[in-house]
């Protein structure tokens, strides 16, 4: 099969599928250790490659990819968070304003386990991240975690809560994540599942 890329931008192009065209995003990320290749449940391709990995091998590796881009396209489509593709505008605002209710409600919650201060909480449309957290004490998430279960929304604001102590992943971290959330590690494997990342 032939799969081709047409370019947008220096960073965005279309790859083109038997099933039809992705946006496909390139980066380059100094703290990466392999390629990161994900299809996101909005049908955007990321692309992520070490410094030391040429934009030439990581396209050819984009489309030595492209027959399990296909099949997980296909998961997609099938599946109920499909409807986040074709979302309106007003839809996003509905959904925006309830994932604010539920994650505030449970971001008190949890740092009752915690009492970390943190400067400001932001809900956004984020592309490739369930949440961060600034070195200025800033939480933000994303808003499609309302989609998914309570035990998933608690694990990620948790996580983000623990990084206001630990700004890593270190082995610190994760016990400062397990006093609150201690199945984190059978969350944290559902979650990465929805990423659809190899």
């Amino acid at each position: 099969m032939l799969y081709k890329l047409f370019k947008i931008s220096n960073k965005t192009k279309i790859l083109g599928l038997n099933s039809g065209n992705l946006t496909y995003i390139s980066r380059m990320n100094p703290r990466a250790r392999h390629l990161r290749l994900a299809l996101h449940n909005n049908g955007e391709v990321i692309l992520t490659r070490p410094r030391y990995v040429s934009e030439k091998y990581a396209t050819a590796f984009l489309l030595s990819k492209g027959a399990w881009l296909e099949k997980q396209l296909a998961k997609i489509k099938n599946s109920k968070n499909f409807s986040l593709l074709s979302e309106t505008k007003a839809e996003y605002s509905v959904n925006q304003a309830k994932a604010r209710a539920v994650i505030t409600e449970r971001l008190s919650y949890l740092n009752a386990v915690y009492n970390f201060k943190y400067k400001s909480i932001s809900i956004r449309n984020q592309k490739t991240r369930w949440g961060s957290c600034s070195r200025r004490g800033g939480l933000s998430f994303n808003y499609r975690l309302i989609f998914f279960s309570p035990q998933v929304i608690d694990y990620v604001i948790a996580h983000e809560l623990c990084h206001l102590k630990e700004f890593n992943h270190s082995k610190k971290f994760w016990d400062l994540v397990a006093r609150a959330i201690p199945d984190y590690k059978k969350i944290r494997r559902e979650l990465k599942n929805q990423n659809l990342t190899i």
